[in-house]
This record gives structure tokens, C-alpha cells and sequence, in this order.
């Protein structure tokens, strides 16, 4: 009987647009997105840390991106979102 390889599935939930871009990108250089995750991880380990520099964003990008954050959790869905921002609240949202 043959050899098995040793190998295990990674999973990872990204936004469908950036699949598709990434995955344009990727069969440009003739590789699938699993190939690009292989490489990816190869150079983690090659150099020991992540192969591009990962910059701190300023005080002021960080704070909007607490802010995005925050104003995200107050609400369920984008529709909600939306409907606040158009100054719809509570039963008048419901009805339209």
C-alpha cells in the first residue's frame, strides 16, 4: 500500500469579492488559491514571520477603525445600519 500524505485542511471565511479578485490574481500566475495558501505558509515558515511588513496604523486610523467597529456591533444587519442613517427607526422601518 502507498504512502498517504500527511496533510490537513485550513479554512478560512473571507469576503466573496476579495475571493474573487484574489483568485484572478492567482490564475494570472498559474496558481489555484490553494496553491497561494501553500506558498503563503511556506514563506511564514522560510522567514520565520509573515513575508511583508505589517504596518501599525496611525492614532487617527485606529481610532475610526474602533469606531467602525463599535458602530458595526449596534446594529444587525446593513439594512439596519442604513435605515438609522436615513433616520427610519423602530415600527417605521418595519413598515416599509
Amino acid at each position: 500500500m502507498g504512502t498517504l500524505l500527511n496533510t490537513t485542511d485550513v479554512r478560512c471565511r473571507i469576503d466573496a469579492d476579495l475571493k474573487m479578485r484574489a483568485t484572478k490574481v492567482f490564475n494570472t500566475c498559474g496558481l489555484s488559491i490553494s496553491d497561494a495558501m501553500r506558498l503563503f505558509l511556506r514563506q511564514v515558515v522560510a522567514t520565520q514571520g509573515l513575508p511583508f511588513e505589517v504596518h501599525v496604523p496611525s492614532e487617527k486610523t485606529a481610532r475610526a477603525m474602533m469606531q467602525a467597529r463599535d458602530i458595526r456591533q449596534q446594529f444587525d444587519s446593513i439594512d439596519d445600519m442604513l435605515r438609522d442613517t436615513d433616520g427610519e427607526t423602530g415600527e417605521k422601518a418595519k413598515a416599509s
